[in-house]
C-alpha cells in the first residue's frame, strides 16, 4: 500500500514540475499584425460616416469607399441619404458627377478627391511619417501619425482599431492645436474583397454601385439576348430627357431573362424581359393602372410597372424621380 502511494505522489510531483516547465506561446504583439495587415491591403470597402468641426460649425454626412490597387471610388450621400456627388479615380484621372446639376467634370488627378477619409490616407501618413504616438483604450489601440501635407486645420490623425478583429474604426484628425478637426467612422469594412473592375470606370460614375452591380446577372452586348435568352426582346422608341443605356444583363435566377438597364443621374429605368404565362400577371400584388399595365409601389420605395408585350412579360423597375406618366410613354414605346 505504502509502495502504491509513493508511485502516485511521484507521477504528481513529476506532473506538476512538466507542466511548470511548459514555455507559453508567444501572442504577436497587436500593433505589429496591424501594420503588417495595413502593409497587405489591396482592397477594400466601407461606409464612412464623416463629422467635419470647423468654427464650431458641425456638418455630417456618409461616404461608401471603394478601394482597389490605387483605383478609388466615392459615393457622398447628404444628411438625407441623397446623393451629393460621386467621385471615381481610374488611376489616371478623377470623374466627379454633382448630381445637383447632373454633370460630370474631369480633372487628371485627385486634387478633388477628399482622400483624408480614406483609410488609404492614413496608411501612406503611417508609412512615410512614422507614428508620433501608440496607445490603447478599453476597446481600441490606437496609433498616432502626423499627416504629410499638414496645415493648420489638419495636422495629425489617430487610427483606432478594434482589439476584437484589429480592423479600423474611427479616424479622428486634430487640427495644429490639437483640436478635433474631423472624426470620420467605418462600418461595415471589408479586407481585400473582390470588387468588380466596373466601379472605377468613367461610365458607371453617374449611377450608384448598389444599382450598378447585380451579384446575379451577366453583363452582355445587347446583340447577344437571342443567343443567351432564346427571345427576341423589345426596346423603347422613347426614353424620358436624359436618360442613357448603361447595360445589358442576363438574370439567371429568373428563366435567363433580359435586364435593359438606363440611367439618369441617381435615377434609374431598369426593364427586365422573360417569357411567362400570361394568366400570371393578374397574380401580381398591386392594381391595374391602365392599357394593360399592372403598378406596386414596393417597400424599399421603387415603383414597379408590369404588362405584356409581344407575348413577353415587361416589368419595369424605376428607382429615384421618375413620373409615372413618362414610363408609360416608354411601355408604349416599346418595339
Amino acid at each position: 500500500m505504502l509502495k502504491k502511494s509513493f508511485f502516485v505522489i511521484a507521477f504528481v510531483i513529476i506532473f506538476f514540475l512538466s507542466g511548470c516547465g511548459t514555455k507559453a506561446k508567444k501572442v504577436k504583439d497587436p500593433f505589429v499584425y496591424i501594420k503588417e495587415q495595413l502593409n497587405k491591403l489591396e482592397s477594400y470597402t466601407a461606409t464612412a460616416i464623416v463629422e467635419l468641426y470647423n468654427n464650431k460649425i458641425e456638418s455630417k454626412y456618409t461616404v461608401m469607399q471603394f478601394y482597389k490597387k490605387g483605383k478609388l471610388r466615392l459615393e457622398v450621400l447628404d444628411e438625407n441619404g441623397s446623393i451629393d456627388k460621386i467621385i471615381v479615380y481610374d488611376g489616371k484621372r478623377s470623374y466627379v458627377y454633382f448630381a445637383r446639376v447632373n454633370q460630370v467634370f474631369v480633372a487628371e488627378n485627385t486634387q478633388e478627391i477628399p482622400l483624408y477619409s480614406m483609410i488609404t490616407s492614413f496608411i501612406k501618413n503611417y508609412n512615410s511619417g512614422g507614428e508620433i504616438e501608440k496607445g490603447e483604450m478599453d476597446k481600441f489601440y490606437l496609433i498616432t501619425v502626423p499627416i504629410l501635407d499638414k496645415n493648420v486645420f489638419m495636422y495629425k490623425e489617430q487610427m483606432a482599431f478594434s482589439k476584437k478583429n484589429l480592423i479600423p474604426e474611427e479616424l479622428t484628425i486634430f487640427d495644429i492645436n490639437n483640436n478635433i478637426f474631423s472624426r470620420i467612422t467605418y462600418k461595415d469594412f471589408k479586407y481585400n474583397p473582390e470588387i468588380d473592375d466596373k466601379l472605377f470606370t468613367k461610365d458607371s460614375v453617374t449611377t450608384l454601385a448598389a444599382n450598378f452591380l447585380d451579384s446575379s446577372a451577366i453583363e452582355i452586348d445587347a446583340k447577344e439576348v437571342y443567343k443567351y435568352c432564346g427571345l427576341n426582346p423589345v426596346m423603347p422608341v422613347y426614353l424620358p430627357q436624359g436618360f442613357k443605356l448603361l447595360n445589358v444583363l442576363v438574370n439567371v435566377n429568373e428563366n435567363n431573362g433580359v435586364i435593359f438597364v438606363y440611367t439618369s443621374g441617381k435615377n434609374l429605368i431598369e426593364i427586365f424581359e422573360t417569357v411567362v404565362d400570361k394568366s400570371e400577371i393578374t397574380n401580381e400584388k398591386g392594381f391595374f393602372l391602365k392599357e394593360g399595365v399592372y403598378y406596386k409601389e414596393k417597400d424599399n420605395g421603387k415603383k414597379e410597372y408590369t404588362t405584356m408585350v409581344n407575348g413577353l412579360q415587361i416589368r419595369i423597375t424605376v428607382t429615384g424621380d421618375v413620373d409615372g406618366e413618362e414610363i408609360l410613354k416608354v411601355i408604349k414605346s416599346l418595339r
